[in-house]
């Protein structure tokens, strides 16, 4: 059985933009994209449809932290991706709760998710 048989669909979302090094504001948009003719993924950028997911996905998010599966950094504060520290605790939460982190935005994040060592190793097996 693969880690991606234990995960409920957000979670593989989730994992899926982390191991990609995804902006966190475009998590929901991917979990509510659709497939456009000739098979490219289409993200969804209607605010009104992320909304009301945040809480759900700052709740899975926050658990898959714990778990040890995924990171946050801020990259608006570091130039050199391999070097930027994760978030501390409180700078998650504040992350996590601000429905800023998590709406489409017209570019890049500045929040980033990332997997951990542990995730990509649950992956390549």
């Amino acid at each position: 059985m693969s880690i991606w048989d234990e995960l409920s669909r957000e979670e593989c979302v989730v994992l899926t933009n982390a191991l990609e090094e995804s902006w966190l504001n475009q998590v929901i948009g991917d979990y509510l994209g659709h497939r456009e003719d000739g098979g490219i993924w289409s993200f969804s950028t209607d605010a009104d449809a992320v909304r009301p997911l945040i809480p759900r996905f700052a709740v899975v998010v926050r658990d898959m932290i714990d778990r040890g599966l995924v990171e946050l950094v801020a990259t608006d504060r570091y130039r050199d991706l391999p070097d930027v520290p994760s978030m501390t605790e409180a700078e998650v939460e504040t992350a996590l709760t601000d429905p800023a982190t998590w709406l489409p935005a017209a570019g890049e994040g500045p929040i980033m998710l990332i997997p951990t060592d542990q995730a990509v190793e649950l992956v390549r097996r």
